[in-house]
């Protein structure tokens, strides 16, 4: 439908250039209106319009207006040319702008969509489990049983079940957010993750309140990547070896180390500030380490590299 819209459009556009016999001068704005329907038509189709009322077609009508006040500039129905209106009207189209941005900011139209997602395990024998989460706040419980993944997903989600436990999962957009998707409301992602099987996780957030409680869980590998989080993570309490390896920008992140687990902990934060535990986990050349941490059965190994954030690793019960 998209292609045809576009094909149809290119078309008319040429058409109109025929019968009026108008020079390119004075009707290229034709194709910014073009742009504005074949965008409108795209939102439509892939149904965040009838999700995300009046904002998501914000930029198909902007497109479409912009258009037709061009067009008629062009061929002369406003008297000024393109260069005067803009010289004229740019102060208030800074003014449109800015309301917009406000009303985006305090009154998100569109429904708040609550999404419940299952994805079962079928068989597999191991999760690998990736998320990306822009903006809001996420936080997990242990999945019931025969589930990999189950939850429920306030602002919406997307997700790709991979096969072979592998499951990708991300925002959609298109769920009554704002003008460029960050202006609305952030999701609220209560996320269920399997405690019957090993995991392997990849997290990348933006900006987010991130509280995962994965003490009983079995994760293997924990990959972040986070930019302006606040991330607090309880790592597991019996899941044999985890590896931690976390990227983290303008961000705070909290690690807690259940009693009983030991930890070897690397870290290469810029310009933040870091505070580990040391009663639990003492100096240990250019790291930290526990006393026990070559022997202990269950252990966690912690690689942290970041800008300007904090990083922190506590001992908890």
């Amino acid at each position: 439908m998209i292609a045809g819209t576009w094909l149809i459009g290119l078309g008319i556009v040429f058409l109109i250039r025929q019968a009026t016999d108008r020079p390119w001068a004075e009707l290229w704005p034709l194709f910014v209106i073009l742009v504005g329907v074949a965008s409108l038509v795209s939102t439509l189709v892939g149904g965040r319009g009838l999700r995300g009322g009046l904002w998501a077609l914000t930029w198909p009508i902007a497109w479409i207006v912009v258009g037709v006040i061009l067009l008629l500039s062009t061929t002369g129905y406003l008297g000024r040319g393109p260069g005067e209106l803009i010289a004229e009207y740019w102060p208030w189209a800074l003014v449109v702008i800015g309301v917009w941005f406000l009303l985006g900011a305090i009154w998100p139209w569109g429904p708040r969509h609550a999404e419940a997602v299952v994805v079962p395990l079928a068989g597999a024998t191991e999760g690998n489990v990736r998320i990306k989460f822009g903006a809001g706040t996420l936080s997990s419980h242990v999945a019931a049983t025969g589930n990999l993944v189950d939850g429920t997903f306030r602002g919406g989600a997307l997700h790709r079940n991979r096969g072979g436990g592998r499951v990708d999962l991300e925002q959609d957009w298109g769920w009554g957010f704002g003008w460029f998707g960050w202006m609305g409301r952030g999701s609220e992602w209560d996320l269920g993750l399997s405690g019957e099987v090993p995991l392997a996780i990849r997290l990348d957030t933006g900006a987010s309140r991130i509280r995962l409680d994965l003490a009983e869980h079995q994760v293997r590998n924990l990959e972040l990547h986070t930019g302006a989080s606040d991330t607090i993570i309880r790592l597991p309490r019996a899941a044999g070896v985890t590896s931690v390896r976390a990227e983290a920008g303008a961000a705070s992140l909290t690690l807690e180390v259940p009693t009983g687990v030991a930890a070897r902990i690397r870290t290469r934060v810029g310009l933040g500030n870091t505070d580990i535990d040391e009663a639990r986990f003492p100096r240990a050349g250019d790291g930290y380490e526990s006393a026990d941490y070559a022997t202990a059965t269950n252990r966690v190994d912690i690689d942290v590299q970041g800008g300007v954030g904090s990083f922190k690793v506590v001992g908890t019960a």
